[in-house]
């Protein structure tokens, strides 16, 4: 592209400056575009928590319009929900299998923080915040009128639901980036268990308050180990990637849990 001539203020003319404009662009063919996002997949992860969500409540309610349980059953009732919920669940939701991981947190190629919590450590953690849980429900219970069908608890409910999604996303399907992003549905749901606890009784939110003290520990590592395994999968799940989990009978595996 030629410029005119430019002419200074005290008139006269001076030379040509012949200026390039370069307009071309390179493009990275290497790049691979991502594909879609797999919305079928998101929706399934809605589907899963509400149709678990929905059987566990009815369940809750039929029981109170039957009888009144005995106090000893609360706790009990709620330890085996923290520890087994995803019976609830039309998606496949099972934790890691630590013999096959050689008793590590992650499988053995995905790259983890040095600060990673050893493998061993987390049986012990889940089974101390399923029985303070179980403990701080038994509170509830008490305050809200003998009601299994009472919205603290059933908060707490929906947050194992959405425990339960993520953790087809995590260990099942492997999607590090949507368990990175679904980490911060269980972490909110968790805080929103723990309000409803408090406003009802305060120890029982203060019972609960290492379920999120653990759960916000969980979502730095999982955005970490996101974060250093390169190249980076993207936070939501993509056509094509053949990852997705399919729907199943909710307490088909009832056995095997």
């Amino acid at each position: 592209v030629r410029c005119p001539p430019i002419t200074s203020p005290m008139g006269g003319q001076s030379r040509r400056l012949p200026v390039v404009m370069s307009t071309s662009i390179e493009v990275d063919a290497s790049v691979t575009p991502l594909a879609p996002i797999d919305w079928i997949a998101v929706g399934k992860y809605k589907l899963a928590v509400g149709i678990e969500f929905a059987l566990i409540a009815a369940s809750f309610r039929a029981v109170d319009a039957l009888l009144t349980l005995p106090a000893a059953a609360v706790p009990p009732l709620f330890f085996f929900l923290s520890l087994r919920s995803r019976v609830f669940s039309p998606l496949d939701a099972s934790r890691p299998d630590r013999s096959a991981q050689e008793g590590l947190p992650t499988p053995a190629e995905v790259v983890r923080p040095g600060w990673t919590p050893p493998g061993v450590a987390f049986p012990f953690i889940w089974l101390t915040i399923s029985f303070l849980r179980a403990t701080s429900s038994l509170f509830v219970w008490q305050a809200s009128g003998r009601q299994l069908c009472a919205t603290p608890l059933l908060l707490l409910v929906f947050h194992l639901c959405v425990g339960d999604a993520w953790n087809t996303i995590t260990n099942v399907e492997r999607r590090l980036g949507t368990s990175a992003l679904g980490v911060l549905g269980v972490l909110a749901s968790v805080f929103a268990a723990i309000g409803a606890y408090y406003r009802t009784r305060p120890l029982a939110g203060l019972l609960l308050l290492p379920s999120a003290v653990w759960l916000s520990i969980a979502s730095v590592l999982t955005w970490s180990i996101w974060a250093i395994n390169t190249p980076r999968q993207p936070l939501w799940p993509r056509q094509g990637d053949g990852k997705s989990s399919r729907l199943r009978l909710p307490l088909s595996q009832l056995g095997a849990a």
